[in-house]
């Protein structure tokens, strides 16, 4: 028995099964998981190490080389791209794709870290690895308190961390801006001279007045007991109140001695300003699986129920919250989706009647709430990519149903009962259906045989494709069957009265004329795809298009060197200027992160790499501001103000990489030569008109102060080398000698000398104290000091050195802007002994393309499997093959007329047009198959096949395209190519169909006699 047949035979059953499913899929949906873009894994981590004595060839040679060594040695690793600083390297280790298990591979990245420990300079923080780089926030609130002490700020931020902490759903929060803070003391001019009294010596009984020593144990028969020792500081007073015991033994307290006082630490570690004030920003992360618009709605009300309780003084705002984003995006697809469900029904209710085609409209709804069901199943999240998929399947989906509805209504028209005829059309038409359904599947599914991250992103439009193909097949010949025997109308002889209309009186011109001359026709529409392949050389190249949300980014670069609270200093006012709503009403806020990049809120969130002179902002917009044309407003008005910061504002992107930019590796051994090729290629791109954004990531030397240690004069004074770095570091950033302990913090207390801005002449003026004598000396008897310059950075990838240049043209894809410097690139490779390679959206739209595109064969030889499975003839199937190429003419046409790039989502449109182009040459050679099985000539038979299959064939690809309309209204960024190459693919290729297939036929075909 048949499917369809067991289904009619046990209707009641088969109806209570998709009942069932459907209410699953509905009681699913309210509660289904929700992001804004799909889960990927993510490849990429940070491994840091620090060691403040080392200047930057000492901290490449000892630091470096060894942990980029360790990191190569894994047999996950892919690359290793390393920025080494005096003192300290940050690493970017990106590990293969394809990777079986990335979190046991990052467990043996820090198990491997671990065992290096033993071997690295004594004094080395690390290496430590950075197991959340993944990890995206679903809400960032901004705390500020222009008029309270920052204490009290951080201390606010830490109960509102820990009220979020108990908000069920809630994975992690992390606060971002917490500056560190110093007790800071500095010496009386007086003190030193008056009371004979060395620095050293107030230092040690700081410390050692407020040691934590181990606890001892105290025996009470046979209770033990714990003994503590209280003598930590607890208040700045405490610290005041120290004594001081004198040389002479008498006591002084230390604030008789020196000034105490609270600042903030120096170094700046972290900072972080909103429209001017400084804030700190608290980032709540959601548990996995949890629909994120109704967490974030219990966030909200929540995080307001909290700020009702706040003190005068203090201010709350939120700077990004996801779950309004996916809110805003799902319920756009969300709409888009409906109105795509109405448009299908629609044209099937036009084309079949109100009967069928209302027939085929709930099939539709029914196999998309089933589809629910699968996908929870199989972890598939609703976001913009798996709705959006949604949308694209519904006019592939559709033609399953329609395709059944139709055959029953000509049966039921012809005279046979509705039983037998819908019977009939799901015995004969299944097989033929589940086919052209797994070959639209394959068309869609070279991006499930890769590991290519961007390629996994796409994944999920293949599995809902899949799934929702597979389910609409059942739905065909199980549900709609039973639906049909019930409803169809009986309108006998009907079909067998209608006159021809004047198209198909047209057509059937067209098609004597296309049976009889073969050759000419198929060499017109030859000629028609070789002119558009000509023509597509004018279509740019791109990978992915910029994101369209309502907010910005800006990279903020002051001169290397530059301290950090400088760069506060002007990332402060950048935000005020920024915000100031006479000046600009699209921006709603700026937020500046100093230090770092701040929470990551969405994956593709890619912030420069933390350095004291560089700065973060995150902008927020207006929802109706037109960011692209915004973004070129500040890029002319901006620059002049802030003369003295590099300033790169871009959109956000939905690679890992800004669109457009290209990037330029200069790699070499040589840093001298280097930065010399460097230096031409980024005269030949500031000499192409337009560009912007020019820059290299090794930056400017950096004068650094050496001190050379006279040996034999540093003995005879009993002068160590530990006794001139203590000296070195009170005099300049100062020597931390305790902590006091304020709650969960730990302010360390800090012995310095006073002093105002540092000379060469004072650095060797200071006196440097033996620990051995009360003699002191200068630093200028026993050391020579000298200026040197050294690099910033140096910058290096799998271990060679490598400087990057990014530049970006607006007018231009990155393609383009590099052709328009080849013959620099070719002179800088002979000229110096460097090799050039592209990085950015070049390399990664490259690998991108080669990892789906190698798998497009096998999907290409399953398809043939499948069609030489269904006609055992290897000439139908050239047919079959050979129609595909046309649908190009109408892709390539409407790129061109719309003036779009020929991105990633084109390709894969292109795939998907394969699949689905197929079946209108299926359909054809079917329905000769069949006239010829009826007994009538090859000539007649084909004739009679395209007249028979014009109109279901145009009809389902009029709904396909038509269904594409309402996302074509949407005009999501993401989406835009896709559409277009869909839509003038698929009208083209239906055109060619209806001549190129019956030319090849004739051709194929004419020798044969029945």
């Amino acid at each position: 028995m048949s499917i369809t047949g067991f289904s009619l035979s046990n209707s009641r059953i088969v109806l209570f099964f998709f009942l069932v499913l459907t209410g699953i899929g509905m009681a699913l949906y309210p509660s289904y998981p929700s992001q804004e873009e799909p889960t990927l894994p993510i490849n990429v981590t940070v491994v840091t190490a620090y060691h403040p004595g080392l200047d930057i060839y000492q901290t490449e040679a000892l630091l470096a080389i060894p942990i980029e060594r360790a990191l190569r040695e894994l047999e996950e690793t892919k690359n290793v791209v390393t920025s080494i600083r005096a003192g300290e390297i940050y690493i970017s280790l990106e590990i293969k794709d394809g990777t079986s298990d990335y979190d046991q591979a990052w467990l043996r990245v820090k198990a491997k870290m671990q065992d290096l420990q033993n071997s690295l300079p004594e004094g080395v923080s690390g290496p430590f690895v950075d197991d959340s780089y993944d990890a995206v926030a679903v809400m960032t609130v901004a705390l500020s308190a222009p008029k309270q002490s920052f204490a009290q700020l951080r201390d606010k931020a830490g109960e509102l961390r820990d009220f979020i902490y108990s908000i069920k759903g809630i994975d992690k929060v992390t606060l971002h801006g917490i500056s560190q803070e110093q007790i800071s003391i500095k010496l009386k001019p007086f003190a030193a001279s008056r009371y004979s009294i060395k620095p050293s010596d107030i230092y040690l009984q700081i410390k050692n007045n407020s040691a934590l020593d181990n606890i001892a144990r105290v025996n009470f028969d046979s209770l033990e007991s714990r003994l503590y020792v209280r003598s930590d500081y607890k208040s700045i007073q405490d610290i005041k109140s120290t004594p001081i015991v004198l040389p002479d033994g008498s006591i002084l307290t230390l604030g008789s001695l020196a000034d105490v006082e609270r600042v903030a630490a120096q170094p700046l570690n972290n900072a972080a300003y909103l429209n001017g004030s400084q804030t700190i920003a608290v980032a709540g992360y959601m548990t996995p699986g949890v629909n994120m618009v109704d967490f974030n709605e219990q966030l909200r009300k929540k995080i307001s129920q909290w700020e009702n309780n706040l003190p005068a003084g203090f201010q709350l705002k939120i700077i990004t919250d996801q779950g309004e984003v996916v809110d805003q995006v799902i319920s756009k697809m969300t709409s888009t989706l409906l109105e795509t469900i109405l448009v299908v029904t629609a044209v099937a209710v036009f084309a079949l009647g109100v009967r069928a085609g209302s027939l085929v409209g709930l099939a539709v709804p029914i196999t998309c709430v089933m589809s629910l069901v699968v996908l929870r199943a199989m972890g598939i999240e609703l976001n913009q990519v798996s709705i959006a998929s949604f949308i694209i399947a519904l006019g592939i989906l559709v033609d399953n149903p329609m395709v059944i509805v139709e055959n029953i209504s000509k049966r039921v028209q012809h005279g046979e009962s509705r039983k037998s005829a819908s019977l009939q059309a799901g015995e004969n038409l299944g097989t033929p259906m589940l086919i052209a359904s797994l070959t639209v599947f394959l068309a869609f599914a070279p991006p499930m045989f890769t590991d290519n991250l961007t390629a996994i992103y796409m994944q999920t439009l293949t599995i809902v494709i899949g799934v929702t193909l597979i389910i609409s097949w059942f739905v065909a010949i199980m549900l709609v069957p039973i639906f049909a025997q019930w409803f169809i109308k009986t309108n006998k002889g009907a079909s067998d009265n209608q006159q021809p209309s004047k198209l198909m009186i047209f057509m059937s011109g067209l098609w004597d004329s296309v049976i009889k001359r073969p050759k000419t026709f198929l060499a017109a529409t030859t000629a028609s795809l070789v002119f558009s392949l000509f023509l597509s050389g004018s279509i740019p190249e791109a990978f992915f298009p910029p994101s369209e949300r309502p907010q910005l980014q800006i990279t903020l670069e002051l001169p290397a060197g530059t301290p950090a609270e400088r760069t506060a200093e002007v990332a402060k006012e950048v935000t005020r200027w920024l915000s100031q709503e006479s000046r600009y009403s699209e921006i709603t806020d700026a937020t500046a992160y100093i230090g770092e990049g701040g929470p990551r809120f969405i994956l593709g969130l890619n912030p420069p790499e933390p350095a004291p002179h560089k700065a973060y902002l995150v902008v927020n917009l207006g929802k109706d501001t037109d960011v692209a044309e915004f973004i070129s407003q500040l890029r002319s008005e901006m620059p002049p103000v802030f003369q003295y910061a590099k300033l790169g504002i871009n959109p956000f992107f939905m690679s890992s990489t800004p669109p457009g930019q290209a990037a330029m590796r200069i790699i070499g051994d040589n840093h001298l030569e280097l930065l010399e090729a460097a230096k031409s290629i980024q005269q030949a791109l500031i000499n192409v008109e337009g560009t912007i954004n020019i820059m290299q990531d090794w930056e400017a030397p950096v004068p650094s102060l050496v001190v050379t240690i006279d040996q034999e004069a540093a003995s005879h004074a009993g002068i160590t080398r530990e006794d001139i770095f203590t000296a070195l570091r009170k005099n300049t950033i100062g020597e931390s000698a305790s902590e006091m302990q304020e709650g969960e913090y730990q302010l360390p207390i800090v012995l310095a000398m006073p002093s105002g801005n540092s000379s060469l002449e004072k650095i060797r003026n200071i006196q440097i104290f033996s620990e051995q004598s009360n003699k002191a000396v200068y630093l200028s008897e026993i050391a020579q000091v000298s200026l040197e310059l050294h690099p910033s950075i140096i910058k290096k990838r799998n271990l060679r050195s490598t400087v990057t240049i990014t530049a970006l043209n607006p007018a231009m894809t990155s393609m383009e802007l590099v052709s328009n410097i080849a013959s620099t690139l070719d002179d800088a490779r002979n000229k110096f002994d460097v090799l050039i390679e592209f990085g950015g959206e070049i390399e990664e739209s490259e690998v991108s393309f080669e990892a789906v595109f190698s798998f497009l064969p096998i999907c290409m030889l399953g398809m043939i499997v499948l069609f030489l499975y269904q006609y055992n003839s290897f000439r139908k199937v050239a047919i079959i093959v050979l129609s595909v190429p046309f649908c190009a003419i109408g892709v390539l046409l409407t790129l061109i007329i719309f003036r779009l790039p020929f991105d990633f989502m084109a390709n894969l449109a292109i795939f998907a047009l394969i699949g689905m182009i197929v079946s209108n040459a299926m359909l054809i050679i079917e329905q000769v198959d069949i006239e010829i099985a009826s007994g009538k000539s090859e000539t007649a038979s084909l004739k009679s096949a395209l007249i028979q299959r014009f109109r279901p064939v145009v009809l389902t690809q009029l709904t396909t395209i038509l269904g594409l309309i309402p996302l074509l209204i949407a005009d999501d960024p993401l989406w835009r190519s896709f559409n277009a190459v869909m839509t003038g693919g698929l009208i083209s290729g239906t055109i060619a169909s209806f001549i190129v297939v019956p030319c090849l036929y004739v051709l194929f075909f004419h020798s044969k006699k029945r």
